[in-house]
């Protein structure tokens, strides 16, 4: 959405909260799409930077592909509560722009940053100890070097990717959501010319003509530098952006004690425990597919880099859908409206990804692998894949209207039920015992995300009755 008042400094509330409470369906929607799809081109853009890697990797060897998966699925477990953190953001920014308290929204951005890089440091730890858990778990000893090496170069791109949703969260909570975009764009040029040329080596300078100067093919290795240097690019991107939106007239940063901090780390702890037991079952899969061979494990991972990237259309959705419920919370009146209408365009933009599915599966996956055997089996885990693409598209506007309004603390309990209780054991039993390999890993995680994406609209038609107080 356009920033307001004619200047870079300020939150131009105006602009983001102008829908009137009364005002028709019509109006709410066109304000939610308005502010949805700077930040949907953004998120599209994080998962161009995956997706990038996914190719590059997928034309060089299937195995380092794998490895590459792996790797990956661990790093974004470990990273949840980061972006847990980082999500905290949404509610306290969003609904003290609301409220016209834009100091304080500044001021949890600020503890935001603090606490991303408080819990970074143990879970990068964490991460790289899983790795010597692959084997004991049955993954084939081929894939582990592969993993290892793309894990740890991409550490520090994790704490930035953090960094960069929280300070996405500050943006977007008062109207500005092209910054992100414009950082999503670089990143994505910086991260093509490098993987490829850490990745390929001189191969990648001879196939554009120009004459080789020694470069070595690093394989997974290249592609995890790549992606933290890139994710560098995104995070300071938005950050320079952040500071020239900062509220004038008082103290740009202050003393750290003085942060909210705790409150950050209290919003964002059980959102951090959502997405990793959202994330975590994702990746267990991920690392279970291993046990089924490479090509499954390669299969697997375009198959869900493309729904990733879908979903980021739904991200982006979720994030202007929380900045509106956030709004209404601080203007003192009830979110029913924004997040219903928010949750319809999300169900409405993916249902139609999933039709995208259906007719192309086949193009789309040879576009990130030459084996047919991958190709093959890509293409039948996208025909799920399009089966869950609404349901994933209700929960995660769902989860974020909630996150506006503060209520964070049902989503987890939600999706450990639907995906650990549920998805997980079907998954399990349908891939392994009856024998269905990766297709029946993927009917287990369809059936969790339709049975969160239940609980989680209920939830919000309950809390949304009235109007609601702020966090």
């Amino acid at each position: 959405m356009h920033e307001t008042r004619g200047t870079d400094c300020g939150y131009g509330v105006g602009s983001v909260a102008s829908t009137s409470p009364r005002g028709p369906l019509r109006l709410e929607l066109a304000t939610i799409a308005k502010l949805a799809t700077p930040l949907a081109l953004a998120q599209f853009g994080l998962t161009a930077i995956g997706l990038v890697d996914v190719a590059v990797l997928g034309h060089a060897s299937a195995a380092e592909l794998g490895g590459a998966s792996i790797g990956r699925s661990i790093n974004f477990a470990s990273v949840a509560f980061g972006i847990g953190v980082a999500a905290a953001v949404e509610p306290l920014a969003a609904q003290a722009v609301g409220a016209g308290e834009e100091e304080d929204a500044w001021r949890a951005f600020l503890g935001a940053l603090v606490g991303c890089l408080l819990v970074w440091l143990p879970t990068s730890a964490l991460a790289v100890g899983a790795t010597w858990l692959l084997v004991p778990i049955g993954i084939d000893p081929s894939l582990v070097g592969p993993a290892r090496a793309f894990l740890v170069p991409q550490l520090p791109g994790m704490l930035a990717f953090t960094v960069f949703l929280a300070t996405k969260s500050f943006l977007q909570a008062g109207g500005r959501a092209t910054a992100p975009l414009a950082a999503s764009v670089a990143a994505n040029v910086v991260n093509f010319v490098v993987c490829n040329l850490l990745v390929r080596g001189d191969d990648s300078l001879v196939a554009v003509g120009l004459p080789p100067l020694g470069f070595p093919r690093l394989g997974a290795f290249g592609a995890g530098v790549a992606s933290s240097i890139s994710t560098f690019v995104l995070a300071a991107w938005v950050l320079v952006a952040a500071w020239r939106a900062r509220p004038r007239g008082g103290r740009a940063i202050g003393p750290l004690r003085a942060l909210p901090t705790r409150k950050v780390l209290r919003l964002g702890t059980p959102i951090g425990l959502q997405l990793l037991a959202e994330i975590g079952v994702f990746s267990l899969v991920a690392v279970l597919a291993g046990r089924v061979g490479t090509v499954a494990v390669a299969a697997h991972q375009i198959a869900m880099g493309l729904a990733s990237f879908t979903f980021m259309g739904a991200l982006g959705i979720a994030g202007a859908t929380a900045v509106r419920v956030g709004h209404a919370i601080g203007e003192g009146r009830s979110p029913r409206r924004s997040g219903l209408v928010g949750i319809g365009l999300g169900a409405a933009f993916m249902s139609a990804s999933a039709l995208v599915f259906l007719v192309a599966r086949r193009p789309l996956v040879a576009v990130f692998a030459e084996d047919s055997a991958v190709i093959e089996l890509g293409a039948d885990l996208l025909v799920i894949a399009s089966a869950f693409q609404l349901f994933d598209g209700i929960q995660g506007v769902a989860a974020g209207a909630l996150r506006g309004a503060g209520d964070v603390r049902f989503a987890f309990v939600a999706n450990v039920g639907a995906h650990w209780l549920v998805g997980l054991p079907l998954a399990l039993w349908l891939g392994f015992r009856v024998g269905l390999g990766a297709q029946g890993l993927w009917v287990g995680l369809l059936v969790g995300l339709t049975l969160v994406a239940a609980l989680l609209l209920r939830r919000f038609v309950v809390v949304s009755k009235g109007p609601l107080g702020r966090v």
